[in-house]
């Protein structure tokens, strides 16, 4: 998970989107979820935008929280979002507190061991240029050589710049100039002001930033790097997993699923694709 920021920037505001409608009589009933008409959904109280985060009024907000609201309404559900440290979204399932986890949970083997996962979005790293001057980039490849390039320490997007850069070396061509700073927001104001040429983070919160705080910047080139979010439950519980499924397949088709992730600049990283 990406460490939390707060952007000193016009325009960050989140207005939090209407609960969809319940469609319909509930699809899922006890002992599948814990109480009769209620999805109770694990989130974090420590998440990040855009997918979970708390805005200027203390709301829970984000992708994952209004892809939870609509998978609760498709099922017949009202949602009712139970918040724990990311650290305990696993043993709060596991304690019967909740009926799903929706908390920037990638699918890895050893969480596949506990609890069974219906993937509903990508989580990637991106590269971001400014809007203004894009300084000829196009994403993660040999456009970087010798452009100057800001990156968090210690995360996959350094790596990956590291290894771009000996890519350039290795075909004769200039290295990366890899910068690093741990704040954001100052990251990004160097990106627009033009001293550095690339900002590289996870996909999901540069989109944030492209199309919730204002700042002008664009992504470019797909997401890479990239593993799979999924919605968990606990280890075979096949009536909740399938009629999320199910839900999530409705969602996709008739175009909601879509509407959510566009919203959040999260397009790039539909699981449709």
């Amino acid at each position: 998970m990406a460490g939390a920021v707060t952007l000193a920037m016009a325009g960050c505001s989140s207005a939090e989107a209407p609960a969809p409608e319940s469609s319909g009589p509930a699809k899922v009933a006890p002992p599948a979820i814990l109480q009769a008409g209620t999805l109770k959904i694990c989130a974090p109280n420590d998440g990040t935008p855009p997918n979970v985060y708390h805005d200027e009024s203390g709301e829970l907000v984000g992708s994952e929280v209004d892809l939870g609201k609509a998978l609760a309404a498709e099922m017949g559900l009202k949602p009712d979002f139970v918040e724990s440290s990311f650290a305990t979204v696993i043993p709060t399932l596991q304690a019967k507190q909740c009926d799903v986890i929706m908390a920037q949970l990638y699918i890895k083997p050893e969480r596949e061991a506990v609890v069974d996962f219906v993937p509903y979005v990508y989580s990637g790293t991106g590269i971001a240029v400014s809007r203004d001057e894009p300084a000829d980039v196009t994403g993660l490849d040999d456009s970087l050589c010798g452009k100057k390039v800001m990156v968090a320490v210690a995360t996959t997007a350094e790596s990956l710049a590291m290894e771009q850069s000996e890519k350039c070396t290795a075909a004769g061509k200039p290295p990366v100039d890899v910068n690093r700073s741990n704040q954001a927001d100052v990251s990004l104001q160097q990106l627009q002001n033009g001293q550095v040429d690339a900002f590289m983070d996870t996909a999901e919160t540069l989109g944030y930033y492209e199309t919730k705080t204002g700042a002008r910047i664009q992504t470019v080139g797909e997401p890479f790097g990239t593993i799979k979010i999924g919605a968990a439950t606990l280890k075979g519980n096949t009536e909740l997993h399938d009629a999320i499924a199910a839900a999530l397949a409705t969602l996709e088709s008739n175009g909601n699923y879509s509407k959510i992730l566009d919203e959040w600049g999260m397009a790039d990283l539909s699981i449709q694709k």
